[in-house]
């Protein structure tokens, strides 16, 4: 019974920035657990990569919408031509960099346009259509950074400061913690999923671009602030999304779900 309330099969999964790093290894965690999977992006080549990677794997059938979560008329059309959607991952995500105390408004807008204001899109998109139907599981991706501050030492040699990102990531789980129990008597689920440093995302693969050889300054600064040591992979990732996803997480809604090995438990 825990084995099959685990299972996707049969489920239409949607994932938003699918086509590279966490929203990729998401979407092929869902993939593997059976469902089919929708792959959104801006960009249709990645996405198609990633489609063709998860039938040869898996066997399942993929569909890949080109999208800009930041354009309401895309929004609209993705709703129309996704059709059915069991499961909802709002993963696309945007930073910029910039001294907090003079980063252009522009540049504040962009991110949280992508961060916040895309995720609330589809919810009010695909969530009604699945309360009609009494069954949905709605995962908002946040960041560590989304419940802690930040420490620039983990990125020496970096001008690192990213104040929109920061901010953002704090709105999500908003998302969540406000639309919980308004959707909770419909069979619908939304949660917060938090990851840590994860190889192949965007922001730790710019900044490890410096590695020569062995570890980068980056990667030693995140092994000794991360209490196991290692940053995160692509099953550490899938697995709490499929069973966020999943049947079996009926009884969990409005909550943070952490996987970060441990850095915000210091």
């Amino acid at each position: 019974m825990a084995m099959e309330s685990l299972s996707l099969k049969g489920l239409r999964a949607l994932v938003t920035g699918a086509g590279t790093g966490i929203g990729k290894q998401i979407a092929l965690g869902f993939a593997e657990a059976g469902a089919d999977v929708i792959f959104v992006g801006r960009r249709l080549e990645p996405l198609e990569k990633v489609a063709a990677l998860a039938k040869e794997k898996y066997g399942t059938t993929g569909q890949c919408v080109a999208a800009d979560v930041t354009v309401a008329e895309d929004c609209v059309r993705l709703g129309r031509e996704a059709g059915r959607i069991d499961i909802l991952c709002n993963n696309a995500g945007a930073s910029i960099y910039g001294k907090w105390d003079s980063i252009s408004m522009e540049d504040w807008r962009q991110v949280f346009a992508v961060n916040v204001e895309g995720p609330w899109r589809l919810c009010q998109i695909f969530a009604p259509q699945m309360a009609e139907r009494g069954f949905g599981r709605i995962i908002n991706i946040g960041s560590v950074y989304g419940i802690q501050g930040g420490n620039p030492a983990l990125y020496p040699g970096m001008d690192w400061d990213i104040a929109p990102y920061f901010v953002s990531k704090h709105a999500v789980h908003g998302i969540a913690h406000y639309l919980a129990p308004w959707l909770a008597k419909s069979g619908v689920t939304i949660n917060t999923l938090h990851p840590g440093g994860f190889a192949g995302s965007e922001m730790n693969e710019k900044a490890m671009s410096e590695r020569a050889s062995g570890l980068s300054e980056m990667e030693k600064a995140f092994q000794a602030a991360v209490p196991m040591g290692r940053i995160g992979g692509p099953d550490d990732i899938s697995a709490a999304a499929v069973f966020m996803a999943s049947p079996g997480s009926k009884y969990m809604t409005g909550q943070e779900v952490v996987v970060d090995g441990g850095w915000s438990a210091w």
